[in-house]
């Protein structure tokens, strides 16, 4: 089978899907903001950094350069619908943590909250922002990090995908997890 042109070239990053999707909080306990965002990596072991990417008509925008901090928590799989709603709304109109039922706790190290359903949870700071297009790529330092109790992992973190069923966004509305039932291993 051959490759054969994607002409829609502004709709490509639909090829990069399934993602694993977050939702990024910002604000503080008592003025939270919940978002989901499919666009985020790590981009450093020492220091450990986290980048989210977030578009500056989004009020998670305003509130990450306002407070210069941010939390990803990621949830279940069975709390994809909670992922889809804090990214089909905005925060300035309603508290998606009162509104989507999302249990606040708070951080340790940050001014926003964390979820407290998340199976793990990065708190960052922010130290660098890059505009990218119609986005900014926000650099956070990995102040602190979180893992729901009765996860399996291994010596250096590693999830055990039986027990940890993260939500992927598989676009257009879909949510899947991983069959960890088919496992390729190498050393």
């Amino acid at each position: 089978m051959a490759l054969k042109p994607f002409k829609q070239v502004k709709y490509s990053y639909h090829l990069t899907y399934p993602k694993l999707t977050p939702v990024v909080t910002s604000g503080t306990f008592e003025k939270p903001n919940a978002m989901a965002a499919s666009w985020h990596t790590h981009v450093s072991f020492d220091p450990p950094l986290y980048c989210v990417s977030i578009s500056p008509k989004r009020y998670t925008f305003k509130l990450i350069k306002k407070y210069g901090d941010y939390a990803v928590n990621f949830l279940p799989f069975e709390l994809s619908e909670k992922i889809w709603l804090t990214g089909s709304f905005s925060g300035r109109e309603l508290d998606k943590f009162k509104e989507f039922g999302l249990e606040k706790m708070k951080a340790a190290k940050i001014n926003a909250p964390i979820i407290a359903q998340s199976l793990t949870v990065i708190e960052c700071k922010v130290i660098d922002e890059v505009q990218a297009g119609d986005h900014f790529i926000f650099i956070g330092e990995i102040v602190y990090a979180w893992v729901k109790e009765g996860l399996t992992l291994s010596p250096r973190g590693l999830l055990d995908p039986s027990k940890a069923r993260q939500a992927y966004y598989a676009g257009e509305g879909k949510f899947i997890t991983l069959d960890h039932k088919e496992v390729k291993e190498f050393q």
